[in-house]
């Protein structure tokens, strides 16, 4: 069975779209939903226990006995519902509005009430703003779950029981008005949920058919962990041993603030523990299933407890031609204070045989396990979660070792994205659609120590989240002696780098290029000449279009280029000389050779897709890689789009280093391609389409063991 499994999966003839299935819980894998649900291409299926217990969540609980917790589906829907609508947003907002912390009873059930009879005139303005902008049918859904919970509500407290509406997120009310709705069964109310958000039929499902059972944990100093919120909370450094799942009379009755009995935790909680039943939902979805992702969260309590579940493991090994990824959490958590990746890969396997009960492998569960790079920390800080390979307990095939971090401690789901359509690509007979997730900033640095902390602060401010992306900023010194690379590693979040001293500006942008992560790769100068909004202009022109390089031009946005390079230069006449008639040249130059004209070619401020770019075997050091890459695109027949950029220039006694002989080494990188034109193209147009291909995974990104 294991060497069957460590097989190359078979070819996926005629498949149009890749089914994925996650494990997930509420918040660790966000980042890597959101990538997933931007492509096209994939079809989505998140798996999730409910097994939370803790503040107004746990609350609920108690005041509806045999449900489980909602806010792992509510907040899974709220990243699965549509948001192209402002009714979409507005219902999104108003499940997400929480009551204040404290409120009265009366205060909260005014608040409730005036919901309920969609009375405005009542409500607070945000919710009535909200409210308003609601469709009626959205309006009429909220009305009656909220009617339901209510009735139940009046209903208890006539009996003696009531409920404490501090802190709650209405979206968790309205769920339990559904969950009464259906007749108190807690997969249908997922459902229906799900299509009162008008999220897609399955894209979320409960892992187990419902049981209402209790979570707790036994660590290795033989204490006990008594319930899903003690698990996440502040706790010993000891280890987690074992997770055990009980009834709900057991666990209020024999656990729950009770004492200790006389035999201890430990045989009580395994004479009463449970194993839950799979949903069948659950079973079609891993047998479909083209990927099987276990995502990284809070371990113990969001992710290892699904893995309990009866006949999970065997419909996993069952499936033998799905690629199965195991993403390893990049820093420690409350519940992994001092395990590592060998600790987290046993557990695992803990669960997914229920402690030895289901026969499986390793290899039949798991194809690729994703493990966070790490280096040495002087420091003896251990905030990362350490791997060793010569301890690893499993097989290393399929180990991918690289930087999973877009923010600190957070996977970029756009990374996960990349490697995951890269391991599929190869048996699909469809060409996956490249998403782009992050732009790379390149600021190549010499001595720029007066403007240097001003650009990157401005860079930073710079927000691509409206395109759907990230950004990193990386510079790259090339031997600054006025404390130039020190600014830049002072500046939080900004990646650091030194090239060879003297190797020159395009040995600088090169080492950029190797460093970055993302799949745009932006150039932008660190000395003020330019401003960074028109790099938002620039990347959204390569997001939003079928561009795959963009220039941003000094000599587009101008009436007249004379008078406006004479006012730019302020009678430094020199400078305007040089860089009217030099500009000028080089662009003659280009479109003599190549037929096509530039209007800037020296510009500093360019953007490309990273696979283009890295095509193109670039070697310049100076400015002329400039020009290098300008040749290389046009014998490639890839159009350029150049759009108008602001510019304020300054002097060489204010620090502008280009000089004629630049200018002439990129007059003469222009002729020097067009005579190597056939051999360079041809060994950039192969290299171009492997990496196409191979979705820009390149060996020194990654680590495969």
């Amino acid at each position: 069975m294991a060497d069957a499994a460590l097989a190359v999966p078979p070819r996926m003839p005629g498949k149009t779209r890749i089914e994925v299935v996650l494990f997930s819980g509420g918040s660790g894998t966000k980042s890597i939903v959101e990538a997933l649900l931007r492509h096209p291409q994939i079809r989505l299926r998140i798996l999730i226990n409910a097994y939370d217990d803790g503040h107004s969540t746990g609350r609920l609980r108690r005041f509806i006995p045999s449900m489980l917790g909602p806010s792992d589906v509510r907040k899974n829907i709220d990243r699965l519902m549509p948001v192209a609508e402002r009714c979409h947003l507005s219902l999104k907002s108003f499940s997400n509005d929480r009551l204040p912390v404290g409120i009265p009873r009366a205060d909260a059930l005014r608040l409730l009430d005036a919901i309920a009879a969609a009375d405005l005139a009542t409500m607070p303005p945000r919710l009535a703003a909200l409210f308003r902008q609601l469709t009626v049918q959205q309006a009429e859904g909220i009305r009656s779950m909220l009617s339901t919970f209510l009735e139940y509500f009046h209903r208890e407290e006539q009996a003696g029981r009531t409920f404490d509406f501090t802190d709650c997120a209405l979206g968790n009310l309205l769920f339990a008005g559904c969950y009464l709705a259906q007749g108190s069964d807690f997969n249908r109310a997922i459902a229906a949920f799900s299509q009162f958000y008008e999220v897609a039929p399955g894209a979320l499902l409960n892992v187990t058919q419902g049981e209402n059972l209790f979570l707790v944990a036994w660590k290795e100093d033989h204490s006990l962990l008594v319930g899903e919120a003690d698990i996440v909370a502040a706790q010993t450094p000891a280890k987690i041993s074992d997770l055990y799942l009980i009834g709900e009379d057991v666990y209020r009755t024999r656990v729950e603030g009770a004492p200790e009995p006389a035999g201890g935790w430990l045989p009580l909680i395994r004479e009463t523990a449970r194993i839950p039943r799979i949903n069948p939902a659950v079973v079609e979805a891993i047998a479909e299933a083209d990927v099987i992702v276990y995502g990284p969260g809070t371990q113990h309590s969001s992710l290892f407890p699904s893995y309990l579940t009866q006949g999970l493991a065997e419909a996993i090994a069952q499936n033998r031609t799905a690629d199965k990824i195991f993403i390893g959490n990049i820093l420690r958590d409350l519940d992994i204070q001092t395990d590592d990746v060998n600790d987290l890969a046993r557990k695992f396997m803990g669960a997914m045989t229920r402690q030895g009960h289901a026969a499986v492998e390793w290899s039949d569960c798991v194809t690729q396990l994703f493990v966070q790079r790490t280096e040495e920390d002087p420091s003896g800080s251990a905030k990362y979660i350490p791997f060793d390979p010569a301890k690893f307990l499993f097989p290393m095939q399929g180990v991918r070792i690289r930087d999973w971090e877009s923010q600190e401690g957070h996977h970029s789901g756009g990374f996960v994205l990349d490697e995951l359509q890269q391991i599929v690509q190869s048996r699909i007979d469809i060409e996956l659609q490249r998403i782009q997730h992050m732009v790379s900033i390149v600021v190549p640095v010499l001595n720029e120590a007066r403007t240097l902390e001003e650009v990157l602060k401005s860079l930073l401010l710079l927000d691509f989240q409206p395109l759907g992306i990230t950004k990193e900023i990386v510079v790259v010194d090339g031997g600054s002696t006025d404390g130039s690379f020190e600014i830049a590693q002072s500046v939080r979040t900004v990646r650091a780098y030194r090239s060879p001293p003297g190797a020159g500006r395009g040995a600088a942008m090169r080492a950029g290029v190797k460093e970055a992560r993302g799949g745009i790769v932006a150039f932008f100068a660190a000395d003020r000449e330019y401003q960074t909004d028109d790099l938002y202009l620039m990347v959204r022109s390569l997001v939003q279009s079928n561009f795959r390089a963009v220039f941003g031009s000094r000599a587009i946005k101008v009436r007249d280029l004379s008078e406006e390079l004479k006012s730019i230069y302020e009678g430094k006449r020199s400078l305007y000389l040089t860089s009217k008639y030099g500009g000028m040249l080089l662009s003659i130059v280009t479109l003599l050779l190549y037929n096509r004209y530039i209007t800037d070619v020296l510009t500093s401020v360019k953007v490309f897709d990273v696979r283009l770019l890295r095509s193109l075997l670039l070697e310049g050091n100076g400015r002329n890689l400039d020009t290098e890459i300008i040749a290389k695109l046009c014998l490639l027949h890839e159009y350029i789009l150049e759009i108008p950029v602001s510019y304020s220039p300054r002097t060489r006694s204010e620090g502008k280093k280009i000089t004629l002989m630049d200018g002439m080494s990129a007059l003469a990188m222009l002729f020097r391609q067009r005579i190597l034109g056939n051999r360079t193209a041809s060994d950039a147009i192969v290299k171009d389409r492997i990496a196409a291909k191979s979705a820009a995974a390149e060996p020194d990104r990654r680590t495969s063991i």
